[in-house]
């Protein structure tokens, strides 16, 4: 679980936008798990960053995940946060202004969005973590104090319970974050409520 080089990822180019959308999936999704949003209506010309997670699941190419247990609770992920946080992203805001750049991540890629993404040090256009949680202590970057941070949870999901984006909002909210707790009738996936919600964000 260790010895990881790059983090891979497919760039959809806009030919008129200057905004970005960078999508981390979920648990044994990969890089196309977010290819519908990407053909939806109501995001029909952005940039787009798939990313993918580096490790695999049950040795299944098709199927990624981002960090590793280290014991019961508590998930490992320090190599991908270091490339993901000091390579990926300072190469994304080299091409685009970062209140431009937008962050998606759906169940483990919402404890990307937590874990890694609030601690930039560059602000963010808005970070959505979806049906997730927080696992181990996180710390607000500054920077990201004024980037709003929505959380959408379905409050049926019975893989992620709706209280567990509960207690990330509280922590969040502790340490001043602007950010805001969706909740819809909905089970472990994201609906067109909080998709609307996403595009209305962006095209502020």
């Amino acid at each position: 679980m260790n010895n990881i080089k790059k983090i891979d990822y497919t760039f959809i180019k806009s030919n008129n936008s200057n905004k970005a959308i960078v999508t981390f999936h979920g648990w044994q999704g990969n890089k196309d798990s977010f290819l519908p949003l990407v053909k939806h209506e109501l995001f029909n010309d952005y940039n787009w960053y798939l990313v993918q997670g580096p490790y695999l699941v049950d040795n299944d190419t098709t199927r990624r995940t981002w960090s590793y247990e280290v014991k019961p609770g508590e998930w490992a992920f320090e190599e991908p946060k270091k490339l993901i946080s000091e390579l990926f992203f300072n190469e994304i805001f080299k091409k685009f202004d970062s209140k431009n750049v937008y962050v998606i991540g759906f169940s483990l890629g919402a404890l990307v969005c937590y874990e890694i993404i609030c601690s930039l040090n560059q602000p963010l256009g808005a970070i959505f973590p979806i049906s997730g949680f927080i696992s181990n202590e996180i710390v607000l970057d500054d920077a990201q104090k004024e980037t709003p941070i929505i959380i959408g949870h379905g409050t049926n999901d019975q893989i992620v319970p709706f209280e567990r984006s509960k207690e990330s909002y509280n922590i969040l909210k502790e340490q001043n974050a602007n950010v805001k707790l969706m909740k819809y009738d909905s089970q472990h996936n994201i609906p067109i409520k909080m998709l609307t919600k996403i595009s209305q964000t962006i095209e502020k």
